[in-house]
């Protein structure tokens, strides 16, 4: 009897499983932000964690190129700045199909409008678009003073990328460059 009870209790262990990988839990930095200026005579509020590139190509032509770079979490916001000449429209119409040129892939896509300080001489819109899914690019944007100034932007991790497992980073990212927006001037 001993015996059989002592067989019973070694026989059903049953072989360990291999389980699959885990993700590296991500810790988000504390969130504040600082007043920078780049090149291109634009001036905004950036997180502390972040840090300005210049971009220097001889294919920017009249407009001006940087990059707004994310250590942290691997991923870079690349801008361009340009001058409106009576073309406001087509910049806008651009960046709307830069934007939707991802819709084959992105399961969704959602506009969040942005103003600029409404108080201040030069009163900025936009709109940033963050796009769900496993696309190229998550987050973009542009924001315009209307007149003079016209700023488009694109967030690209630098390498492959899991939406649901970089969630909690592209929702603080879209914080920050709604924050972006709602502070820039230019000179």
């Amino acid at each position: 009897m001993y015996a059989l009870l002592i067989s019973a209790l070694i026989g059903c262990h049953s072989p360990p499983i291999p389980r699959q990988k885990g993700y590296f839990k991500i810790t988000l930095p504390y969130q504040d932000f600082m007043m920078d200026t780049t090149k291109c005579g634009s001036s905004f509020e950036i997180p502390v964690y972040s840090h300005l590139e210049t971009v220097n190509s001889d294919k920017s032509g009249k407009s001006c190129w940087f990059n707004l770079r994310f250590s942290d979490f691997n991923a870079r916001l690349h801008c361009t700045d340009v001058s409106i000449n009576n073309n406001l429209e087509s910049l806008m119409i651009d960046a709307q199909e830069l934007v939707f040129s991802h819709d084959m892939k992105a399961s969704g896509i959602s506009r969040i409008r942005v103003e600029g300080a409404v108080k201040s001489e030069s009163h900025t819109t936009g709109v940033l678009y963050h796009l769900e899914g496993p696309v190229a690019t998550p987050i973009q944007f542009f924001v315009t003073d209307s007149t003079d100034h016209f700023l488009r932007g694109s967030l690209y991790f630098d390498n492959a990328i899991n939406s649901d497992s970089t969630a909690p980073v592209t929702d603080r990212l879209l914080r920050d460059i709604e924050q972006l927006m709602s502070t820039i001037s230019w000179e």
